[in-house]
Formats: structure tokens, sequence, C-alpha cells
């Protein structure tokens, strides 16, 4: 069985180097680190977790918080992609994940205060949510996927600008002469849907077309609640011949319900979803969509919380904003009915 020391050989450099990048600690150089876990893999060398964790007091375990059920979590390509990029993090840093399917009334920072984990992760948090209590009194280093406030200038988070890529797919449509483009969002008590709102109001502003209160439709981010909203937003006495949706779930769900109209897509109406998930390209037809980065979504997020829980991270809020980019495919085209 591998030890300290033949890591330390094979890596050409101290055991308390290689203790460092065992334990996480933020006095190494990333080249040096990466010469270390390369010599960890390559010896199959398993340091003792029991003992690392009495002696410098860290459980070398990350919490995921996601207060959705398992059921759609692993159904939602979204979610699978923001945990690949988290897991692949971890894993290259030898630290264990904890997911936390949240229910009920349980504070998150009890997982911290229970020395459960070192540090959390919050996916899809919604605004005001209870749990939330205690987290900044508890000391835990935390960062958000999501933004958990609309004016948030106090915690850390890695998100996507939505409302420009509302805005972009809105200037797309405009320019193929669309006029009447209703918006079918997720839960508003999202904070990255009353992002996408505010883009496609800001958007109806600058192209200086009316806003039509009918043409935001709220639903949940699945194929079912797109195909319920199309319908609604259908049967509108002045319809829309374009639709943006929250997600790709619900665009591939409003495609369904469009063809059971007997509309075309893109023909008579055109649709655009948002995350352009793996599905999107081989959907009929391929769905033009707003591009989130959601796997780099996950690997930041990792990243920066490990860098807090090394001490590596000034006092400064840490708020990356990722782009988002308009992928245009065959589900959208020039407007036909106005």
């Amino acid at each position: 069985m591998a030890t300290i020391k033949d890591v330390a050989q094979l890596s050409g450099v101290s055991i308390k180097t290689v203790s460092r990048v065992v334990n996480n600690m933020a006095e190494v150089s990333s080249e040096t680190r990466q010469k270390v876990q390369q010599a960890i893999l390559e010896l199959g060398y398993q340091p003792n977790n029991m003992a690392r964790s009495l002696v410098n007091g860290r459980t070398n375990t990350i919490g995921v918080i996601i207060p959705h059920s398992a059921d759609y979590i692993f159904t939602h390509p979204f979610f699978t992609e923001v945990l690949r990029g988290i897991a692949e993090v971890l894993s290259a840093n030898n630290v264990n994940l904890l997911l936390q399917l949240a229910h009920g009334r349980i504070p998150y920072a009890n997982l911290y205060t229970q020395r459960q984990v070192d540090g959390l992760i919050l996916m899809s948090i919604p605004l005001g949510d209870p749990n939330l209590e205690g987290l900044a009194e508890s000391g835990v280093p935390c960062i958000g996927t999501c933004r958990i406030a609309e004016n948030d200038n106090s915690t850390h988070w890695v998100d996507a600008d939505f409302a420009g890529g509302v805005e972009q797919a809105m200037e797309y449509l405009v320019s193929l002469g669309h006029r009447h483009i209703a918006l079918l969002t997720g839960p508003k008590s999202l904070v990255s849907v009353r992002l996408r709102e505010q883009g496609y109001r800001n958007s109806l502003i600058k192209n200086d077309l009316p806003l039509v209160e009918k043409y935001i439709l709220e639903g949940s981010f699945t194929s079912e609640s797109g195909h319920a909203l199309a319908i609604q937003a259908m049967k509108l006495p002045d319809p829309p011949s374009a639709l943006i949706c929250g997600d790709d779930m619900m665009a591939f769900g409003a495609v369904q319900a469009l063809k059971e109209l007997d509309l075309r897509v893109p023909e008579d109406v055109s649709v655009v979803g948002f995350d352009d998930v793996s599905l999107a390209r081989f959907s009929s037809p391929p769905l033009t969509t707003i591009r989130q980065d959601t796997y780099q979504k996950g690997r930041i997020a990792a990243e920066t919380l490990l860098s807090f829980i090394r001490g590596s991270h000034d006092s400064v809020p840490a708020q990356i904003m990722l782009d988002t980019s308009l992928v245009i495919r065959n589900s959208t085209a020039p407007a036909v009915r106005q």
C-alpha cells in the first residue's frame, strides 16, 4: 500500500507539501498541487480521512443543497450538468460530495454546525427560503449557483446573465419581424426567473413594443408546464407568433403542444429555449436556445468554495456572472402573422 512518503518521492516534493495538498491547504502552487495529485493517482494513495479530520478539524466534505426531489433533479439536464462540474473539481481535490435534497424546515447551516461538511454550495434556492436562517451567522463557507436575493451585494454566487440572454433572443426575434412574443417562465420565487422577465421587459421598451401582461405566463421548469403554457398562450385572442421559454425542457413541451394544435414550428410559431442542454440540437426541429455553461458554473462554484475553505480568498463577495449566448437552430423563422 502506497504511503505519503511514496507520494513525496514520486512527485519530488516534501512530505509536508504532500500533506498540504491532501488537506486542501492554500500554501501550494497550482503546478505543485497538480504534480502531487498526479502522483496520488498513479500510486493509488488513500489518505486516512479519519486521522486527517482529527488533525485539521475538517470533514473533507462539501454539501450541495438542492430543495427539490431526486426524481426532478436527476431527470433535468440542468442539475446533472452543474453537479458534474462540481463533482469533477471535488474529486480532483480528494474532497467528498454530500448531496442534500432539502425538504421541510431544516436550516441549511445545520450541516456545518453539526460538522458534517466544511462548506456549502446552494442550488435553485427560492427567495425568502426559511432554511437560509442562521446561514450567515454560522460562518459556513458558502456559495450559490444562483442568486438568493434580487439586490444581492453580500453573498457569494456564480450565475448566468439571464436578463442579457433573454434580451439577445428578443432582439433576434424582433429582427425576424416578430412583434407578439410571449415569455413562458418558471416560478417567480427564483431570482433567475425575475431576471429573465427583466430582460424581456427591457427589450420591449428598447424596441418600442407594447407590454402585454397576458404574454407573461408563469409555470415550472418542466416539459409538462411548457406544454400547458403554450396551449394557454395560443388560445389568447391575439396569440403570439413566438415563444421564449424559461428553459429547454419547457420549450420541448411547448413544441409538442404547438404540433397538437396543428401549428408548425417554426413556420407558424417560433420557439426559443434556455440552457442549450445536449438534447436541444437533436429535438425536432433542432431548438434555437440561449446557452448558459452549466458545467462551468458548477466547476467555478466548487473551485471558489475550496479557495474560501483554504483561506486564499479575500473578504470581497465573489459574484461571478457567466455570459450567455444565442444558439440559432431550426425552431425560429421570420414572422408571417402579425
